[in-house]
């Protein structure tokens, strides 16, 4: 087994001027240069391409193998199945084009957990997330081990996906993302590996990744869209058994849509955010 690993990285973009900076130089940054970096932009009609373009001199010099494309897709799925075709990484990491790796030694750090991982055939490792407003106000860190988290994962997506590290073989064994997906591609692509009781995940116990709040499905408004879909997943996984988890989400979720029809946004995100404090966690909706 050899100890030194290639890592894919993939950002799908679309008009993201705003933060992609951040995203392109905490990968630059990074202390292990043993990567490649893959941006497929959505055909941006801001000054993203300028931004990801400007870059290219850094990451030349540093050897590191820089590729990126801009034209019309159809959605996040495509764009990484663009990606997924060209990549050479042993393992392939996401990270949102609002998202930033939490510090330059993410990778590096990341290793001898990859190889761990590689040893007892376990295709999936993440870490934790640290979720921040638009801002960079903390929100609250999230991510469990898996000993926790596999018992329900057939019922929810209860780990985190973006900045987590996927081997090559999840995509050789289950194949690409299913591009009539919108939000949740991600929890159908892992339920075909997990669906197995016998497949496991790496937790990794220290946070690897910044997300910052305002994604597609952090939206009040694509939330029911993210349990539909969800439910999908686990129907396209011949998964019939009850999910508490999503049927709760889901009452929760229309509850809160009649109160934003009846009484407006502001009202809906803060019984939204207390509904939140009540479980213990910082306010998501109301104060970003």
């Amino acid at each position: 087994m050899k100890n030194k690993l290639k890592i894919s990285i993939i950002t799908s973009v679309f008009n993201g001027e705003d933060y992609i900076a951040q995203t392109i130089k905490s990968v630059l940054e990074q202390t292990y240069h043993d990567f490649e970096y893959i941006i497929i932009d959505g055909n941006s009609t801001d000054d993203t391409i300028s931004i990801v373009r400007s870059f290219e001199e850094q990451f030349n010099s540093k050897k590191i193998n820089y590729k990126w494309v801009s034209e019309s897709d159809t959605g996040i799925y495509n764009a990484w199945n663009k990606a997924l075709k060209v990549i050479s990484g042993d393992w392939v990491v996401f990270i949102g084009a609002d998202d930033y790796f939490i510090n330059n030694k993410v990778l590096n750090n990341m290793i001898p957990f990859l190889l761990e991982a590689q040893s007892y055939k376990i295709n999936y490792v993440y870490g934790q997330i640290n979720h921040v407003s638009k801002s960079e106000k903390f929100i609250e860190m999230s991510g469990k081990p898996w000993h926790l988290q596999k018992e329900r994962f057939c019922y929810s997506m209860n780990i985190g996906h973006s900045g987590a590290f996927h081997s090559k073989n999840l995509f050789k064994e289950h194949g690409m993302f299913n591009e009539t997906f919108k939000i949740t591609g991600d929890y159908e692509f892992l339920l075909r590996e997990f669906k197995d009781p016998n497949k496991d995940a790496l937790f990794v116990n220290k946070p690897c990744l910044v997300m910052r709040e305002g994604g597609v499905s952090a939206n009040l408004q694509n939330r029911l869209k993210v349990v539909k879909e969800s439910q999908k997943a686990r129907a396209l996984n011949n998964i019939n058994s009850f999910s508490k988890e999503l049927f709760f989400w889901e009452f929760r979720v229309r509850v809160i849509l009649v109160m934003q029809s009846v009484l407006g946004d502001s009202f809906a995100s803060k019984m939204a955010d207390a509904y939140r404090v009540l479980l213990g966690k910082q306010k998501r909706w109301s104060k970003l």
